[in-house]
Parts: structure tokens; C-alpha cells; sequence
């Protein structure tokens, strides 16, 4: 004769298994937060840097660094997809960064900056490129104004 069991869940069972799922949520979450993951914060836009670097010279990489205080562009149609490098003055970590590149019409790239948020910033400006990757939308080569939150910027081609 075969018996069959069957569990009913009482009081006493479900409290057991809420209090075990509680204690493997906090020990899994809790072994996240000591590895140094650290959830990014929603409040804050995200970066659409591909590269950043110091501002190369003239000689190097014509138009070189424009003066200080004063931002200007690349726009590079030598790769796929075109790239748009921004240069612009302040202290590396501290400075405004990309988070939005669009056309406004075939001939106008416009980018978005928003501020980094650092607090602790040195006084050491330096011209600082930083690389995003141009929308597909238009042929880069046809590129005639470039406007960093709403900002015309002198820009140079490479083609």
C-alpha cells in the first residue's frame, strides 16, 4: 500500500522558510556590497565617452588645444562610425562630460554635456579631449556646425 504525505503549510512553516529566504538575501546582498560593486545612480546621466585623454598638440593632432576656457571639436570621418573628439579645459574627473550627441539637421552636431558631480578638484586646468561616437543618421563629412550645449565650437575634419 503506497502512502502519500502531504505537507501543509502552518504558521510556524511559513515564518521558517520567510525567515531563510531573509537570511540568503541578506548574505548574497551583503557579499555584493563588500566586493566593491557599487549600483550606479539613477539621479546621474551617463557618460557616452568612448575615450578620454590630454589634449594632443597642434602638431600632433592640428587644430591642438584651443585656448583657455574655450572648447572646440574633431570631427573624424576616417572611421566607422565617425567619431566627434571635444576638447575642453578644466581639472581631469572634474570637468563637464558627454551624455548626449544628436543631429539638429544634416549639417549640425550638437552635444549635451552635464557636470561630474566631483567635489574635491585640484586647481590644475588642462585641456582634456574626450571621444563620442557620432549618430549614424548623416555622413560626418557633411558636418558644418558642431554645438556643445548650445554653444557654436570651431571644429576641424579629419578626412
Amino acid at each position: 500500500m503506497l502512502r502519500q504525505r502531504t505537507t501543509a503549510l502552518t504558521l510556524p512553516r511559513v515564518l521558517g522558510l520567510a525567515l531563510l529566504t531573509a537570511a540568503v538575501l541578506t548574505v548574497g546582498l551583503g557579499a555584493c556590497a563588500g566586493n566593491g560593486a557599487v549600483a550606479p545612480r539613477e539621479d546621474v546621466p551617463r557618460s557616452i565617452v568612448v575615450e578620454s585623454f590630454p589634449a594632443e598638440p597642434a602638431e600632433e593632432s592640428p587644430p591642438g588645444p584651443p585656448i583657455e576656457g574655450v572648447t572646440n571639436a574633431i570631427v573624424d570621418a576616417t572611421v566607422r562610425p565617425a567619431r566627434l573628439t571635444v576638447t575642453m579645459w578644466g581639472t581631469p574627473g572634474c570637468m563637464p562630460y558627454p551624455v548626449a550627441v544628436v543631429w539638429y539637421d544634416p549639417w549640425t552636431v550638437h552635444v549635451t554635456t552635464a557636470p561630474s558631480g566631483e567635489t574635491r578638484c585640484s586647481a590644475d586646468h588642462l585641456a582634456v579631449s574626450q571621444v563620442v561616437v557620432l549618430p549614424v543618421d548623416h555622413a560626418a563629412d557633411e558636418v558644418r556646425a558642431v554645438r556643445v550645449d548650445d554653444a557654436s565650437v570651431a571644429f576641424a575634419f579629419r578626412q
